[in-house]
Order: structure tokens, then C-alpha cells, then sequence
């Protein structure tokens, strides 16, 4: 039986990008090393995305952390980057392959950093699409600015 990939404890005074580079670089190690383990039949298709992703993921964390110029926009592409992995993670378990309890782990750590991820975009102030400021767990938005984010998306697609 192997010990946790999260092991290590957090740093007490370190602030959120530490925080999640520190917990994505724990995650993306065993989720590597874990994927490596898959069938043959998956090597070549999700075992490549998955690692992929997140490696991406690792390699956006740094850029954020040390350029803040760019940090707003990495921050809204690591959290979708982040959902794709989800995505191909569902699937990987649906076909069998990737075990159930690997699986869990793996969501785990997923999970964990989207929050990390909303907990830092709420330390910079961020603010949604129609300008309302990201506080705590949810923002307010209105009705009207709801409907135009979906406009907005079926115009980009």
C-alpha cells in the first residue's frame, strides 16, 4: 500500500499561489504516475490529455504566480483547463480505466484546487463578467447579466 500524495504539510505563511502551486504539484505527481498505470488501449488518447493537462496546469500556476500582470485571465484558463481535466477523468473512469478508488484521489485533488483557484481570484478581486465583485463562496448577479454571459458564449461559438 503506497502513502497519500498529499502528505506533505502546508506552509503556515505562504500565500494562495504558493498554496495551490504547492497542492497541484502533489496531485499532477500522482496523477502521472498513476495514469502510467493505465491500459495500453488508453495510452495514447486519455492517458496523453490527462497528463497533459496537467503538466499545462503546473506550467500556468507558475506563470500566474510570478507575472501579475496576466494572473486575472491565467486564473479563468487554469480553472477551465481544470474542468477538462474533470471531464477526462469521468470518462477514464466510465470506460474502466481508472480505477474507482484512484478516481476519488484523483477528484480530490481536482476539487481542492478549483477552491484554492476561487480562493485566490477572491484575494486579487476578481470580478465576474458583469462586473460584480467575487466574495466568498458565490456572487451576486442579476438576472439580466446572467442571460448576456449566455448570449455572450453563444456569439464565441
Amino acid at each position: 500500500m503506497t502513502a497519500s500524495p498529499f502528505t506533505r504539510p502546508p506552509a503556515r505563511e505562504a500565500g494562495p499561489e504558493l498554496l495551490c502551486l504547492q497542492k497541484w504539484e502533489e496531485t499532477a505527481g500522482w496523477l502521472i504516475e498513476s495514469t502510467a498505470k493505465w491500459p495500453k488501449s488508453a495510452r495514447f488518447g486519455l492517458v496523453q490529455k490527462v497528463d497533459n493537462h496537467a503538466l499545462d496546469i503546473v506550467e500556468m500556476l507558475v506563470v500566474a504566480r510570478y507575472e501579475p500582470g496576466s494572473r486575472r485571465k491565467l486564473l479563468r484558463v487554469i480553472n477551465l483547463r481544470l474542468e477538462r481535466l474533470r471531464f477526462l477523468l469521468r470518462i477514464a473512469r466510465t470506460r474502466n480505466v481508472m480505477p474507482a478508488d484512484k478516481f476519488e484521489t484523483a477528484m480530490r485533488g481536482v476539487d481542492e484546487l478549483g477552491r484554492m483557484l476561487h480562493g485566490w481570484r477572491v484575494a486579487i478581486g476578481e470580478r465576474t463578467a458583469s462586473g460584480e465583485r467575487l466574495v466568498g463562496s458565490e456572487s451576486v448577479v442579476s438576472g439580466d447579466a446572467v442571460e448576456a454571459s449566455f448570449a455572450a458564449m453563444e456569439v464565441g461559438t
